[in-house]
């Protein structure tokens, strides 16, 4: 697996946001298993952009010039909060370099973030792709099993309820994934087994 510390090795000095970010993205995708890859580029979603806007009018950018509808005012300022988002019409992933989450942050916890957020919109990308309506239907219970941190994460996101699994999958599979980096496997004790089993049929996910 690609170690996301080897991106200081190739860091220079004069390297700009979009760059740094992209590097880091590039390092993030490498440390996901093959098998994995694979399966995302299978759906089309093995395509990134780094930006140096809020990813609101970004989107809404990239969709008009794509000859998609445009985003509503209201879902432009949804995403402006955002750092990254799967954009399943373009099929492809957007991540915010100058997002005020980034700002002052230490090389080893801005590869950390950039990493967790892209390792989170692949899995989001998978969900919407590989969920079937039942799994989606069953969203809001899926949520009660969820561990806290993560059920309250996406509660207090104001997601709708159809968005529940997809959120739920992606971040369990962002967290799976680092917690693979630190050399751990299995189910991990705080996670239920209904919600494994599904990010193992929905991601792939073979441990």
């Amino acid at each position: 697996m690609a170690d996301l510390g080897d991106s200081e090795h190739h860091e220079q000095s004069g390297a700009t946001g979009i760059e740094r970010a992209e590097r880091v993205l590039q390092l993030a995708w490498l440390s996901l298993p093959p098998a994995h890859r694979a399966l995302l580029k299978a759906i089309g979603a093995s395509q990134w952009q780094v930006v140096d806007q809020p990813l609101g009018a970004a989107v809404d950018g990239l969709l008009r010039s794509a000859g998609h509808r445009a985003l509503s005012v209201s879902a432009q300022r949804r995403l402006d909060h955002a750092l990254g988002v799967w954009i399943q019409e373009l099929r492809i992933i957007l991540v915010h370099a100058s997002h005020v989450k980034l700002a002052d942050l230490d090389k080893a916890t801005y590869q950390a973030f950039i990493a967790r957020t892209a390792w989170h919109e692949w899995g989001h990308a998978l969900s919407v792709v590989r969920c079937s309506q039942e799994d989606i239907a069953a969203g809001h219970r899926l949520l009660t099993l969820a561990p806290a941190g993560i059920r309250e994460g996406i509660r207090g996101a104001g997601y709708r309820s159809n968005d529940y699994t997809h959120e739920l999958v992606a971040e369990t599979y962002a967290l799976l994934v680092a917690r693979r980096r630190r050399k751990a496997s299995g189910r991990p004790q705080w996670l239920d087994d209904e919600i494994y089993n599904l990010v193992r049929r929905v991601t792939g996910w073979s441990d």
